[in-house]
């Protein structure tokens, strides 16, 4: 097969506008007041399929948002390290009233990503994932040690936002890390991490029927009293009468 004959097979296998996957990073303006991004990619410098983000790209469209509110929610594993901050400090620095929303997992650098807002929502069965920073090299001695060297100062890095957004102290984040540990919505809740969390609509539906249900045995139950109460004073009143 010659070089003419395999250009034209990949001219004819190309596919359709039509037949692309879905961009699943995206900035969409739902009203005048609030925009919502999409994270449900990996995190890299450069956008090898369509789920990628990269801090490039992202940039290019938080500065056009017009919105005072951002809605980000996140469904990623993570990626590099280095776009991860850069997305953070954006989010961080643009002025906007930033929640983010968890839908799925945030792994690594996207966990990190998540700390950006000042609402930080887990939803139901959604995890986060902290782990210390990983790369794969080559080299000497002294080339593995200089990698060593910036392995520690990514770590630090991601300890101090995670510091800054939760209760927990150093020492603790770094077992964390340590650890690679995945983290509930309501560890996440519990350790400041996240500032709430969305119940499943079935257990919504539950806690309100049992607060209504709660509310209207209280209910009857002061209504009983009050004519207990009525009763005692009726009493009283017929026994003063009598001695009278």
């Amino acid at each position: 097969m010659n070089i003419k004959n395999i250009y034209f097979m990949t001219l004819n296998n190309k596919p359709n506008e039509s037949e692309k996957p879905a961009k699943f990073f995206q900035f969409k303006q739902i009203d005048d007041d609030t925009t919502e991004v999409s994270i449900f990619g990996d995190i890299t410098s450069w956008r090898w399929i369509e789920s990628d983000v990269s801090a490039f790209s992202f940039k290019k469209e938080l500065d056009a948002v017009e919105t005072p509110n951002i809605d980000v929610h996140i469904d990623s594993y993570g990626g590099e390290v280095a776009e991860g901050l850069a997305i953070y400090n954006m989010l961080k620095n643009s002025g906007k009233n930033v929640t983010t929303i968890v839908d799925g997992f945030a792994c690594s650098i996207a966990s990190v990503i998540f700390m950006a807002g000042s609402k930080r929502i887990m939803n139901t069965g959604s995890l986060l994932m902290w782990h210390n920073p990983w790369t794969y090299t080559a080299g000497n001695a002294n080339e593995l040690e200089k990698e060593i060297a910036g392995l520690r100062k990514m770590e630090e890095s991601s300890i101090k936002i995670y510091k800054e957004g939760s209760n927990l102290e150093e020492s603790t984040i770094k077992d964390i890390m340590d650890a690679e540990t995945w983290i509930t919505e309501d560890e996440a809740l519990e350790w400041g991490i996240a500032t709430s969390k969305i119940e499943s609509a079935a257990k919504q539906s539950l806690e309100s029927k049992t607060f209504h249900s709660t509310i209207a045995k209280l209910k009857s139950l002061e209504k009983e009293n009050r004519e207990l109460k009525e009763l005692e004073n009726k009493n009283t009143s017929s026994w003063d009468e009598y001695w009278r």
